[in-house]
């Protein structure tokens, strides 16, 4: 038996102390050079996290105003496109009732009313859509729809036009309930909240107004319009030709009444959207200086620490010569 004297084994811990050491640097400068970046902040920061700190609180802030403002600006452009088709179906809906006459035939009348039908329906939808599960029109009620459908709004103006003989009468009958606070319209043909959506935070001081709802009197103006064609489409005035003409030109003039109004309307829409793409890019390039100011801070000499890297790996390879020397111990056995 080979007897092991108590400075071998002293020799034997040192070795082993210096070669988990030479290993943990080793470790260290191949993580840096791999990153870039120091592996040992505090040593690098001489314990003072304060401005590092400080650029990474700044960069949580803005990835949460990225958040919001890729958020909103998906929102926005929903509405655009919703209020797009709005506009395009009234457009659409102007150029056919003007071509109603005094003297249009039931023919034209009843194919045109048909179609008025259809718009008011599309319309309808359109300012129903959803976009991520959350209704663009609605208010702060964005889990359900915005409005009555097509259908349900047609049976309320049914029943309260019902005795009307003149196509005065039904528009009449028509705008009130369409217009009037607290009437047929607020009450069943609205469904959202009274309240818009809040400003959405988009950058520091910086704020989007996506408040436009289904209660705005542009909106209420192209339903009404719509709805007063739809309703010949019913059966309203049934029989008196000539009122239902004069109810589809009553329609056509309030359709194209709306038209500057709807341009307005999208105009302010286009302005937040402008806002929210400003705001984007304004927090890209900070967010880009901050990552910048951070990789300076904590960055490495890549040919220093290429250097160092060496330089410990010329270390080991010696002190493994010299542990193999004394114990005749295989590579293998040694990294083990």
């Amino acid at each position: 038996m080979n007897n092991i004297s108590i400075g071998d084994r002293a020799k034997t811990f040192l070795i082993q102390m210096q070669n988990a050491r030479l290993k943990a640097t080793a470790n260290r400068l191949g993580l840096e050079m791999s990153t870039g970046q120091t592996a040992d902040i505090s040593g690098r920061l001489s314990g003072d996290f304060s401005m590092l700190s400080g650029i990474e609180a700044s960069l949580r802030v803005l990835k949460s105003y990225k958040s919001a403002g890729n958020e909103a600006a998906v929102f926005a452009k929903g509405m655009q496109i919703s209020l797009g088709v709005v506009q395009e179906q009234t457009t659409d809906a102007v150029s056919k009732l003007l071509l109603i006459g005094d003297n249009a035939s039931q023919t034209q009348i009843g194919n045109t009313a048909t179609d008025i039908s259809k718009k008011f329906q599309s319309v309808v939808s359109a300012l129903n859509t959803q976009i991520g599960g959350r209704t663009l029109f609605a208010g702060m009620a964005t889990d359900g729809p915005a409005i009555a459908a097509a259908d349900s709004m047609m049976n309320d103006l049914k029943l309260a036009v019902a005795g009307q003989t003149t196509a005065a009468g039904v528009k009449s009958v028509v705008s009130t309930w369409f217009d009037t606070p607290s009437g047929g319209y607020e009450t069943s043909g609205y469904l959202g909240a009274t309240t818009p959506l809040s400003p959405v935070s988009i950058g520091k001081n910086q704020a989007a107004d996506l408040d436009v709802t289904a209660l705005d009197p542009v909106i209420r103006e192209t339903l009404k319009g719509l709805a007063l064609g739809a309703l010949v489409a019913e059966g309203v005035l049934d029989g008196n030709l000539a009122e239902q003409g004069a109810l589809l030109q009553e329609a056509g003039g309030t359709l194209v009444s709306v038209g500057a109004r709807q341009t307005g309307l999208r105009a302010k829409i286009g302005a937040a959207e402008a806002q929210i793409d400003s705001a984007l890019a304004q927090n890209t390039s900070e967010v880009s200086a901050l990552e910048l100011t951070r990789s300076e801070l904590l960055s490495v000499d890549p040919y220093d620490t290429a250097t160092s890297l060496k330089a410990v790996q010329t270390q080991l390879e010696v002190l493994y010569s010299i542990t193999a020397r004394m114990s005749r111990l295989s590579l293998v056995d040694f990294l083990r």
